[in-house]
């Protein structure tokens, strides 16, 4: 965040970006849902995945690659295991729902596990489990994405970025979270830096000839690499496997973007799990078991160039916590964007924070 950006109101953003849905086609409650998804991601930090998405989700509803009134189907063929037909709706809609219905199952069953195909982009993958943790449970979300990610040892795009997230209730401490892309980083902040005009760390592209590249344009156009070499491969496959070929959903290289494309729908597909911790032992037990795993971490020797040893999830809540106090910042870039879309939709972008 830089320290120009101005803050705004929660509520006030919640109702322009759901009024901005509903402009959009969306039903009320599937506007609110896109809405609070899109805003728990910047409060987390993910700002490459938050508000600012929306002018590329209104592209993709008025040129019709996305549903935006969709009959999402779910099906169950096990008490436990429910399949979700997205009808090609936004992407958030579905996860939510089907994170829900896993949920559901998990009161009853100790485990839901909900399997997701015809969907589109999730946004940040975090939001979903963080819905399981506030439930007592563990939650996982998995999304497989559009071809942009060569495998190991290969020039050529196969895998998406295929994002994969945990998330596990503590006590004292805030829930432990991992949301990660298997690429290097999230494709989003490739397309940031070209917009901006900044370059790119080394290793995180090769350029459409399969050289590596800093120029974040040649980036985009190329091909995105995985992280940590085969092992970060080898979990994108995985992603693939379970949000893919599990679920019906297109894999394999045959997921869509849909921004790029009139060929027919993205047809990505999602994974996403709920346990209860009371399966294993009490939820008081398992939280201070948590805690201090946690606190073990956190005594730790910071290394040179570190104030403190840190927990996967733990910024994000402490940012989570700072916004939610003060405002959300956003960037004035992204405030001219959404303030045009909401002139051409009647929606008036709300005024900064004083």
């Amino acid at each position: 965040m830089l320290p120009s950006q101005p803050r705004y109101s929660l509520d006030a953003l919640d109702a322009f970006a759901t009024a901005l849905f509903v402009g959009l086609g969306l039903e009320p409650d599937d506007a609110a849902i896109a809405a609070r998804c899109l805003i728990k991601a910047d409060l987390r930090g993910f700002s490459t995945h938050g508000l600012s998405c929306i002018p590329n989700y209104a592209v993709c509803l008025r040129e019709g690659r996305y549903n935006p009134r969709p009959e999402i189907r779910i099906e169950t063929r096990l008490p436990w295991a429910i399949t979700v037909d997205g009808n090609n709706g936004v992407g958030h809609v579905t996860a939510t729902r089907a994170m829900a219905a896993a949920l559901n199952a998990a009161q009853t069953f100790g485990i839901g596990v909900a399997s997701v195909r015809h969907t589109n982009h999730i946004g940040a993958a975090c939001v979903y489990p963080l819905m399981a943790a506030e439930a007592g449970c563990v939650g996982v979300t998995m999304a497989n994405s559009g071809a942009s990610v060569a495998p190991w040892g290969s020039t050529e795009k196969l895998f998406g970025t295929n994002p994969l997230a945990v998330a596990v209730p503590a006590g004292r401490h805030p829930p432990f979270v991992m949301d990660m892309a298997t690429s290097t980083v999230a494709r989003r902040k490739i397309f940031e830096a070209a917009r901006d005009d900044r370059p790119i760390p080394e290793g995180w592209a090769l350029d459409a000839e399969g050289h590596p590249t800093t120029d974040a344009a040649a980036g985009l156009d190329g091909i995105s690499l995985p992280f940590g070499g085969a092992k970060g491969s080898a979990i994108s496959m995985l992603v693939d496997t379970l949000a893919g070929v599990l679920s019906g959903a297109e894999f394999g290289g045959r997921v869509l973007s849909s921004l790029t494309n009139f060929e027919r729908h993205c047809h990505s597909g999602n994974f996403h799990m709920a346990f209860k911790v009371e399966a294993f032992m009490s939820s008081d037990t398992f939280a201070r078991r948590m805690d201090t795993l946690i606190d073990k971490v956190k005594a730790l020797q910071p290394a040179e160039g570190f104030d403190e040893v840190r927990v996967a999830g733990e910024r994000g809540a402490r940012l989570e916590n700072e916004y939610t106090a003060s405002g959300l910042p956003l960037n004035p870039k992204d405030v001219d964007i959404l303030s045009g879309l909401g002139d051409e939709l009647g929606v008036l972008f709300p005024q900064p924070m004083a």
